[in-house]
């Protein structure tokens, strides 16, 4: 979903751990509907080190977080943004997160914590 997501919105590429996320599989790229061959994956064993070369080169980062006081929405995004999606358990690990330019919210409401992280690209996919 996410990566389908992304190709249909405004996303040039997914930058994709090969540990901690799930990994290209023939369940991915038909979940994908083939949108998995329409835009870059980037995989990276060394999430922190490659993202601190993204960030060298101009890039801003954030990340998402519930405790964030700043609404995505409320954001101006570079044409060299990265969005940091961390795991729906655990989020973004810490060294990852001190990377960021920011943490920003997807503002909820009716008490709701968080939202698929699925749900979450594809809103950011369409900024």
């Amino acid at each position: 979903m996410i990566i389908r997501s992304c190709a249909a919105g405004k996303i040039d590429a997914v930058l994709l751990p090969t540990k901690g996320a799930a990994q290209i599989s023939p369940l991915v790229i038909k979940a994908s509907v083939g949108t998995l061959f329409k835009m870059p994956i980037i995989k990276t064993s060394n999430l922190k080190k490659t993202l601190e070369s993204f960030k060298k080169e101009g890039a801003e980062l954030y990340t998402l977080s519930s405790h964030a006081s700043k609404s995505y929405k409320e954001q101006d995004y570079s044409s060299k943004t990265i969005f940091v999606l961390g795991n729906e358990s655990e989020g973004v690990s810490k060294e990852v997160e001190a990377l960021c330019n920011e943490n920003i919210a997807i503002p909820m409401q009716r008490g709701v914590e968080s939202l698929n992280v699925a749900v979450t690209a594809s809103l950011l996919a369409f900024l």
